[in-house]
């Protein structure tokens, strides 16, 4: 398998979706492979558009013989809100969205107005330089 194809391909079919790539990963277990793909947007994404992205995917690596015919398993998901955050995507993805923020001396919990730079800004106006978090979480309300 090309994966710097594939993960190219998988790209560009994730963005073209309008949706953000949270993480990718490809792994082969035995002579399957199973490709994960977590993706989110403004708002929340669905069911239908996991669904949907899922489909494409799928077309592209069947009809591109991008596996070369070998098995593989694909999941399409959202990240789901018990997942760390900690990357550039993950502060823009949860942005209106309440969060649960751990520095060294305090808890924060808030809704996230606005990342630019490597600062939140949260709904109270108070700002966080992301360098300072020890844990964040998205609460869900």
């Amino acid at each position: 398998m090309e994966t710097a194809n594939l993960d190219e391909i998988l790209r560009k079919l994730v963005a073209g979706e309008e949706l953000m790539l949270v993480d990718l990963t490809m792994t082969k277990v035995g002579r399957s492979h199973i490709i994960r793909i977590l993706v989110d947007c403004q708002g929340r994404v669905t069911i239908s558009q996991c669904a949907k992205l899922s489909r494409k995917v799928k077309d592209a690596i069947d009809t591109g013989m991008l596996l070369k015919g070998e098995y593989y398993r694909l999941e399409v998901s959202s990240p789901g809100v018990g997942r760390l955050l900690h990357t550039e995507v993950d502060w823009k993805r949860t942005i209106d969205r309440k969060l649960h923020i751990e520095l060294d001396d305090e808890v924060i919990i808030d809704w996230l107005e606005h990342y630019d730079a490597g600062v939140l800004t949260f709904r109270s106006g108070r700002e966080v330089a992301v360098d300072a978090i020890r844990k964040a979480l998205e609460v869900l309300e």
